[in-house]
């Protein structure tokens, strides 16, 4: 099988895949007595991802395993359409359902072919030698003959560059989120316990908190309902939607995957009180525990009773109670409620216990939610750019591997 290109451009070379790659099969066959701390597995490859982000122990692996060695390729040989391929950045022990690939420098730039195996005509390829079907894989044998088109050295050089430039900014964006995100942690549990700008403070049940500020009951400033006990019959021709614990995102109801309910059922529901009204907090409570946010359409939504309704009073910020959700303080009572066990629900009756750290008043409480907005709002943008450069990096894979987008020649030297 020879993977083509509609025009071929000058310079480039047609390559068996067994000239420019090495199949490395050298055995471990006890992981535990390797001498080595790594492990990588199937489950260690993400998907479109080069790098390896999360490793094993080979002490939990047994049997015999294959040896990798830093700046290796690791490539999923089962269900190829999972595109599990990726550098690793370490010696490791690897699963025998990967392949070990290693570049063979005399014929390719090492640096180009983790690209080059993560480009469309290289997993096209991929797919239409995979042998099997509950669980089709690769043989090395088969693929090594495969002939691919694949630029000039020094082509292969500044591809190399520009998308290991690229991806070497991910990762940054990447450590910078996390960075972000464990500031926001620190910050939040600081907020929710000094407040700001108190200088005296006293010890509760939860802490210290500044002394204006009182630990409340949830049910003492806040109406806690939930959801209908009952699932309605689903009306695909209806107007309105009933949500669930599945159909909620980050901020909102994903209302696509909703089931629609007739008028009739709206209305009884709604009568019973379990919808949800504009600037109701909203929190997971069986199944999945925690999610949580503030519900802001201006139209009301139906929901089971997996999700808990809080209407706070006029003493309690809505953006506020969402944060102390979040918190290690709410998080050190669930603890607490769960007494050792599995616990997969929270009741009514326990949720409108715990304890909530509430400033005097709501002015502060405004001011502390607003700081965490606005780092959610910057650790969003940076997600966002995240995603703009992965975009970028895939589109530029197949640009410059297709032929599509040429490296100039000026550029090349």
């Amino acid at each position: 099988m020879i993977s083509e290109l509609t025009k071929v451009p000058l310079g480039w070379k047609k390559v068996k895949f067994g000239d420019i790659a090495q199949n490395i099969t050298e055995r471990i066959d006890n992981p535990k007595e390797s001498g080595l701390e790594d492990y990588v597995g199937l489950e260690h490859l993400d998907m479109d991802e080069i790098r390896i982000k999360r490793y094993g122990s080979p002490d939990e692996v047994e049997a015999t395993k294959f040896l990798c060695q830093k700046g290796d390729i690791i490539f999923g040989k089962r269900r190829a359409y999972l595109r599990k391929l990726a550098v690793t950045s370490r010696d490791a022990v690897v699963s025998a359902h990967s392949m070990v690939l290693r570049p063979n420098e005399k014929k390719v730039v090492s640096e180009f072919l983790p690209w080059f195996m993560r480009s469309s005509q290289f997993w096209k390829t991929a797919f239409a030698i995979s042998e099997g079907s509950l669980s089709p894989t690769i043989k090395w044998k088969t693929l090594s003959a495969q002939e691919f088109w694949i630029p000039s050295w020094n082509e292969q050089r500044k591809i190399a560059e520009i998308l290991w430039n690229i991806e070497s900014n991910v990762e940054r964006l990447e450590q910078l989120i996390q960075i972000t995100e464990k500031l926001k942690k620190g910050l939040l549990e600081e907020l929710l316990t000094k407040g700001i700008g108190h200088r005296k403070f006293k010890i509760t049940e939860l802490g210290e908190i500044p002394d204006a500020w009182s630990i409340e009951l949830l049910g003492n400033i806040a109406e806690v309902n939930d959801g209908s006990h009952f699932s309605p019959t689903s009306n695909p021709e209806g107007k309105h939607v009933i949500a669930t614990v599945k159909d909620m995102k980050e901020d909102r109801f994903d209302t696509n995957t909703c089931k629609r309910i007739s008028d009739e059922q709206y209305s009884k529901l709604r009568k019973e009180g379990n919808v949800a009204k504009k600037g109701d907090v909203l929190f997971s409570k069986d199944g999945t525990i925690g999610q949580v946010f503030v519900y802001r359409d201006d139209y009301e939504i139906a929901l089971l009773s997996s999700i808990a309704i809080i209407s706070p009073s006029e003493k309690l910020n809505p953006d506020y109670l969402c944060e102390v959700f979040k918190s290690e303080i709410f998080h050190q009572q669930l603890k607490i409620l769960q007494s050792g066990t599995a616990i997969r629900r929270v009741v009514l009756k326990s949720l409108k216990k715990f304890k909530i750290p509430l400033p005097n008043t709501v002015e502060e409480q405004k001011k502390i939610s607003r700081i965490f907005m606005e780092t959610n709002a910057s650790i969003e943008k940076q997600k966002l750019n995240l995603i703009d450069l992965a975009s970028l990096k895939r589109k530029l894979v197949n640009s410059f591997l297709s032929g599509e987008l040429l490296i100039p020649r000026e550029d090349m030297n």
